[in-house]
Order: C-alpha cells, then sequence, then structure tokens
C-alpha cells in the first residue's frame, strides 16, 4: 500500500458511518485474468466480497435500485444497506469467471459494454488488460439467465473531448446495436472513465434513463441524479472486507482517484 493511500485510509476511518442509507453502487471490471491492471481482483478477494454483500447487504439490480430511490425507499434499514452490482467493459472474463460467482449466489448485476470491442472494431478498453471480448451469443446467453446489459459507448472515448455528433453517435449507436443483438431493452449508461460534462449529461439524457460515473459516494433520494449517480470502484489493493466502504458516506480513495483522473485529462 503507498502512503497516500495509508493516510486516506486513515482519514476514512474519521468520517462518520452512514450504513444503510440510500443506495451503494460497486463497480467491478476483472476477475482472476491474470493481468497487471489494478481493477484486475484475484477471485477469492471477490468471492470474498459477495459472500459478505450476500450476508449482509440487500442486493438489487441497479436500476430496481434508481427506481427505490426515486420512490424514497432506498434505505434498507442499518442492518442492510442496499447495493447495487455493476460490471464494465465486457471482457470474456465475465462470463468465464465472475458470472457464474454471482449466479451462483443469485446476485443481479449490470454488465457495461463498449460495443466496438464485442464487434472487432474497438481495441479493449483497458490497455493493461489485451484480452479478449464476449461474444455476442455469450451475452445472449447472459441476458437470458438475468443479466442486465447498459451500454459503455461504441469505442469507449472520452467524451468530454468529442463535438455533440460524436457523442450522439457513440451514444445512439452502442444502444441500437445492444437491442438489436440481444433483444433487450437498454436504459442503463456508463460514462467512459467515468469522464463527464454539463454538455455530454444533456446529451446521455436523450438516449438513456440512467448513468453511472466515479466519484466514490452513495446515492440518497434527496441527492439524486439520475445521470449522474456515483459508484464505487473495487481494486487488487483495495480492502479485503467491504465493512468500510459499506459504512462510509464517500469511499475517499475513489473520491480522490476520480479528482486525478479529470485532472490528468
Amino acid at each position: 500500500m503507498t502512503r497516500a493511500r495509508a493516510l486516506l485510509r486513515g482519514v476514512q476511518r474519521l468520517l462518520p458511518t452512514t450504513r444503510g442509507q440510500g443506495l451503494l453502487v460497486l463497480a467491478y471490471h476483472l476477475v482472476e485474468a491474470g493481468t497487471p491492471s489494478a481493477v484486475d481482483l484475484p477471485a477469492a478477494k471477490f468471492r470474498d466480497h459477495l459472500d459478505e454483500l450476500t450476508e449482509v447487504a440487500e442486493v438489487v439490480s441497479l436500476a430496481a435500485g434508481v427506481l427505490r430511490l426515486r420512490r424514497g425507499t432506498a434505505a434498507a434499514g442499518p442492518s442492510r444497506p442496499l447495493v447495487a452490482l455493476t460490471f464494465d467493459d465486457a471482457y470474456r472474463n465475465f462470463v468465464e469467471v465472475a458470472w457464474p460467482l454471482l449466479a451462483e449466489r443469485r446476485l443481479p448485476a449490470t454488465l457495461f459494454v463498449p460495443v466496438g470491442f464485442v464487434e472487432g472494431e474497438a481495441p479493449p478498453p483497458n490497455s493493461a488488460a489485451p484480452l479478449p471480448a464476449a461474444s455476442w451469443d455469450e451475452l445472449a446467453a447472459l441476458c437470458a439467465d438475468g443479466l442486465d446489459v447498459g451500454s459503455h459507448t461504441w469505442s469507449h472515448p472520452d467524451l468530454t473531448r468529442l463535438d455533440d455528433g460524436a457523442v450522439h453517435d457513440e451514444l445512439v449507436r452502442s444502444r441500437e446495436r445492444l437491442e438489436e443483438r440481444l433483444g433487450v431493452v437498454v436504459s442503463a449508461f456508463c460514462y467512459p472513465r467515468a469522464l463527464w460534462s454539463p454538455r455530454v449529461e444533456r446529451q446521455v439524457g436523450k438516449v438513456y434513463d440512467l448513468a453511472v460515473i466515479g466519484g466514490g459516494g452513495r446515492t440518497t433520494p434527496r441527492r439524486l441524479n439520475p445521470l449522474r449517480i456515483q459508484r464505487v470502484s473495487l481494486r487488487r489493493d483495495g480492502p479485503a472486507s467491504l465493512a468500510g466502504v459499506l459504512a462510509a458516506p464517500v469511499w475517499l480513495e475513489e473520491r480522490v482517484a476520480d479528482v486525478a483522473r479529470r485532472w490528468r485529462r
């Protein structure tokens, strides 16, 4: 653990807890994929996360969680926080490793698909993970098994650097192809690299009902913006237990990482 990360975790322990308030959205990417990526979690850690969530949380689909927020009923109670699970990038690793563990525990999840990657027209969204994409047949089988899918654009670009026409194409083309190939309604979106702007959000709102970003916070009914739902991204060097994440009003490591992403662009 770096000194900066250790310092953040020290400060994290000083924050007041908000366990059970609002919706906490967790973001995963890879599980036991054999890459050097920071978001490639060991299978044992991912399995422990799922077992912990099964025991202490109420895990719902992203759409169901947002519906609860809109109705003002998102507080599951202090003993069972409300949690939604999301996965980014649609690597075949999700099909082979992550989904079987989710399905075994009957936990819902949303997979955000960069459609050009699945089509073979765009490179892997994570340069540290040059792995194959899931196939359309594999994704269709998972949808039939209960997986929710959302769009992660067509080519996984920084949308804030594109003009309005290019943003529109990334949003609409990806949704249309997902619905055409999978026979599902796609209403959720994930901003690539968690990069956002008011201009892009307005475009997203014309195509999708809800969208997720970074930020590390949880969403309460009072603070709901369905086009900018914060998530906590889980990393290989993250905590073994989710207890701290479940209790925190904001996960500082993700909040700082989100600021750094915006600064580096």
